[in-house]
């Protein structure tokens, strides 16, 4: 089981999202599942659904396309073994209710769609597989989110919801334009809630990816394809392919390095060279003693030898207690 406490906050989480980019066809989803794994990226998400149970028959384009995307459960059991072979998790998007009650028995983690984020039966099913619960907000105010996660918190416990449930940043819109990612939300939601937050990307490029995590995003989520030309379905458009998505692990990877601490302290690097940097105090003429130091009768040189810099702010307007010559260091512990 994931928790709060260790895989996501040690590492961000970073989601290939499949969905239906293999139009269907078990090959290449395998093929996907490969090429995620390769690319360095911890689970394989895909969505599962009986076409039927989800689309009305008389919209017959988009039933005719999804039943032809369609998969079928053993399938899945046999791509959720190749994906734990590679070394990842694998997840999927119930759409339906026959769908989530699969998943509950086959996932690792479940991903609720945005477009069902208000789907209370839908969540009534897989609440009750206390497995990892990811859920997309996209379409919701805030007040939606603060009523979902109530409503989520009276289905399983405050203390199991903060532990086994994420909620992605998202904007149901496909592509997403710049002006409309709205990144901000995820800094927003990790401050008004206790639940962990990640970001679902549409947008296209991988920057986004980047931003987010720099704004405090544990998981991310981005759509893979073979190819962004892979046919007219719309995903393939705004899916990373292999190249895009390997830039989005390794940037993650190498933002994790970078992000560092919540604190501001010298850093071991730095401590090799401030002595160079640093400055002390040197008489450009002699001074006498009792006389003051002012810019006139003092310079301020590169390198210090001692931590005569933490006292610089003191000495211009003091007065020195012994005689100093010209070009000396002065030190200003001792002398001023």
């Amino acid at each position: 089981m994931i928790s709060k406490k260790n895989k996501f906050k040690k590492k961000v989480f970073i989601i290939a999202e499949v969905g239906n980019n293999h139009e269907g066809n078990f090959n290449v989803a395998k093929k996907l599942i490969h090429l995620a794994a390769k690319a360095g990226v911890d689970a394989i998400k895909f969505q599962t659904f009986k076409t039927e149970n989800f689309i009305n028959k008389k919209n017959k384009k988009r039933f005719n396309q999804l039943k032809k995307f369609e998969l079928k459960y053993n399938q899945f059991e046999k791509l959720k073994k190749i994906a734990h072979k590679k070394k990842l998790l694998f997840i999927s998007t119930p759409l339906d209710i026959v769908s989530a009650v699969f998943l509950n028995k086959t996932a690792d983690i479940i991903k609720i769609a945005s477009s069902d984020n208000n789907f209370f039966p839908l969540l009534d099913v897989v609440t009750k597989s206390k497995k990892p619960l990811i859920i997309s907000t996209g379409m919701t105010s805030f007040s939606q989110i603060k009523l979902l996660i109530s409503y989520l918190n009276k289905k399983v416990g405050k203390k199991v919801a903060e532990k086994n449930i994420s909620l992605l940043q998202c904007v149901t819109s496909y592509p997403v334009e710049d002006k409309y990612a709205n990144l901000n939300s995820i800094p927003f939601l990790v401050k008004n809630t206790k639940l962990r937050i990640g970001y679902s990307d549409h947008t296209i490029g991988y920057e986004a990816c980047l931003g987010a995590v720099a704004l405090g995003a544990e998981i991310i989520e981005k759509h893979f394809t073979l190819s962004k030309n892979y046919s007219k379905f719309r995903d393939h458009a705004i899916s990373s392919d292999f190249v895009e998505l390997k830039k989005i692990v390794d940037g993650i990877r190498k933002l994790e390095k970078q992000m560092g601490f919540f604190d501001k302290k010298i850093l071991k690097p730095e401590k090799k060279i401030i002595k160079l940097v640093r400055r002390s105090v040197h008489a450009t003429q002699n001074i006498q003693a009792g006389s003051k130091i002012n810019l006139e009768n003092v310079k301020f040189l590169r390198k210090t030898t001692t931590d005569d810099y933490l006292h610089l702010r003191d000495v211009i307007g003091k007065k020195t207690k012994k005689k100093i010559f010209r070009n000396q260091r002065i030190d200003l512990k001792k002398l001023i």
